[in-house]
């Protein structure tokens, strides 16, 4: 390991830190939402089991007339879909890909697909709190449900090829085995296909959209795919949504660091990258600029991007790892711990291998000046300093 005896030790410690934070806590399927959930102190007679796993509620599951209930929020997470609840007309509506399920506060009946299904369970209000039935719910939507009554355990079983995720009052599902991808706005509206995405998923995945500033009916999505052993590989998949269809796709392989790429640039327009080449979209889904980042910064790597102007780029080469602002008056690279750090500091961003080769500069934003501002986390004193870079 390339690195000065006087700081190995503390650095091995904070690299297997950070290596071990890399796998995401938390990811958008339903089995992941019980395993979260599961450490929940909610206690109940009633015993809940989602794909084998104990499932702790926000508040304890009720019975009431033969039926197993649990909170409108809970069963929506539980099954991956999207649960609301209409305080106007007292409604519930549950969506999911190919399936609207709509029931009426106390009422006996409930619709499915539009097809109208006798309840023998209705909603129910308790304590301020709405609950469901958890067996018209669930197997409206495909899953299984059995009812232990000596052991008073519920147990649901469900293998559910979708990813669920969410943006500003949007809905979004990526079947992972085939890369359609469902989307709805308002967050509760019917899930609409828009098109598939060319996924390979393999492990911890997470989704999310993100809605253009600059046009209506325009949406970004990421989807992060962190895997194998210690979770040091992520795919990072991309896609331009404008008007209900899938125009623009990108994916971007990286190795250990992963850093969120930037989904716009300053004047709102999409960012799509590959990793070395670097793609800005307009509202209308045209290319209107592109970049060759390995020819931008000497390296024959996949680069994360941080940041897009009109005057710069701020991209990290993935392997070697440092910073990197490039000044599109002239396309000149700047490696941004070179102006900022000195010492020990100086030496770790050059000669560090662990948990990745690299400075830990942290890209701040722009101050009201247009100069950009920086922050570097000390692995030495535990503190962070800030620094500014005029751009010329």
């Amino acid at each position: 390991m390339n690195i000065t005896k006087k700081a190995s030790s503390k650095i091995a410690m904070i690299g297997l830190a950070a290596m071990l934070s890399i796998a995401p806590i938390t990811f958008s399927s339903a089995s992941s939402t019980a395993a979260a959930a599961s450490s929940s102190n909610s206690k109940s007679s009633i015993k809940l089991l989602f794909n084998g796993q104990e499932y702790s509620p926000s508040s304890a599951p009720l019975f009431y007339k033969d039926s197993v209930y649990l909170p409108l929020r809970d069963i929506g997470e539980l099954l991956g879909s999207v649960v609301f609840w209409n305080a106007q007309d007292q409604s519930v509506t549950m969506t999911y890909p190919n399936r609207i399920v709509s029931m009426k506060l106390n009422a006996s009946i409930a619709t499915v697909n539009g097809t109208t299904v006798k309840l023998n369970s209705p909603v129910i209000v308790r304590s301020g709190r709405t609950f469901v039935p958890i067996r018209f719910f669930s197997e409206a939507i495909g899953a299984g449900v059995e009812w232990n009554a000596a052991k008073k355990t519920v147990s649901l079983s469900q293998k559910s090829p979708y990813v669920q995720g969410a943006g500003v009052n949007t809905s979004i599902w990526l079947n992972k085995n085939t890369g359609d991808l469902y989307f709805a706005y308002p967050f509760e509206a019917k899930p609409e296909h828009v098109g598939q995405l060319n996924v390979d998923i393999q492990e911890f995945t997470t989704i999310s959209a993100y809605s253009m500033p600059s046009a209506q009916q325009s949406y970004i999505i990421t989807v992060e795919d962190n895997y194998g052993e210690p979770h040091v590989h992520t795919n990072v998949y991309t896609a331009f949504i404008k008007d209900k269809q899938v125009i623009s796709q990108s994916k971007a392989y990286y190795f250990q660091r992963y850093e969120k790429n930037a989904v716009v640039d300053q004047d709102g327009n999409a960012v799509l990258t590959d990793g070395k080449l670097l793609s800005i979209i307009d509202a209308d889904g045209q290319v209107i600029r592109e970049y060759d980042l390995p020819k931008l910064t000497g390296k024959d790597e996949n680069h994360s991007v941080l940041a897009v102007s009109s005057s710069y780029l701020l991209i990290r080469p993935n392997l070697s790892g440092h910073l990197t602002l490039i000044n599109l008056k002239d396309n000149s690279a700047t490696l941004l711990y070179q102006q900022f750090l000195s010492g020990e500091e100086l030496e770790y961003a050059e000669m560090n291998d662990v948990p990745y080769h690299g400075d830990n500069l942290v890209f701040l934003g722009e101050t009201g000046d247009g100069s950009l501002q920086f922050e570097n986390r000390s692995l030495y004193d535990n503190h962070s300093k800030k620094y500014v870079f005029k751009l010329k």
